[in-house]
């Protein structure tokens, strides 16, 4: 593989998300360091790469199963040219607990989950009717925020929690 560079996407806990060059043959470690996310190993970050789609989320003890990489291998190796997202965070997983009505459902799952396939998950949890579900949205708890469906869901959590509560409500389109 040539050693242009190429754009990567870093999510770092804390963060906002930032674009970077990176070549093939740099090692995950490497590109991490320049960016001062890494020093002696991880400092107690979890790194993910890819983003975790319903497919892949299989509910084995309420959790997905999106693998940790190892940070020594090159970009290469993590087929980071097609996957394009990296995620450093300190948690290795992310309770969500979604309301809807008088129902809760919860499940864990990792920081590089879109908020689109949260929310995908959310309304086969409770009884929609198919024909509506997709009019419904996540909005954090207490608050009037609905995060974009591509958002991920390391970059909405904040503070030195790794959970996060969701209402599923209809979501509200301007009339005009």
């Amino acid at each position: 593989m040539e050693n242009q560079e190429f754009e990567l996407f870093i999510h770092a806990s804390g963060r906002k998300p930032q674009a970077v060059l990176a070549a093939a043959e740099d090692k995950l470690s490497d590109v991490l360091g320049r960016l001062g996310l890494v020093s002696a190993g991880t400092g107690g970050h979890h790194i993910f790469v890819g983003e975790a789609v319903l497919e892949t989320i299989e509910i084995i003890e309420g959790a997905d199963e999106h693998a940790i990489v190892d940070i020594d291998l090159k970009l290469e190796a993590l087929d980071l040219r097609k996957q394009r997202h990296i995620h450093v965070h300190k948690c290795q997983r992310i309770v969500v607990t979604v309301n809807f009505s008088a129902d809760t459902a919860e499940h864990k799952f990792k920081p590089n989950t879109t908020i689109g396939t949260v929310t995908d998950w959310a309304r086969k949890k409770f009884p929609l009717d198919a024909a509506v579900a997709g009019e419904y949205v996540l909005q954090i708890c207490g608050t009037t925020s609905q995060p974009r469906s591509t958002e991920h869901l390391g970059d909405v959590v904040h503070g030195d929690t790794c959970a996060i509560c969701f209402d599923l409500v209809k979501e509200v389109t301007p009339k005009g």
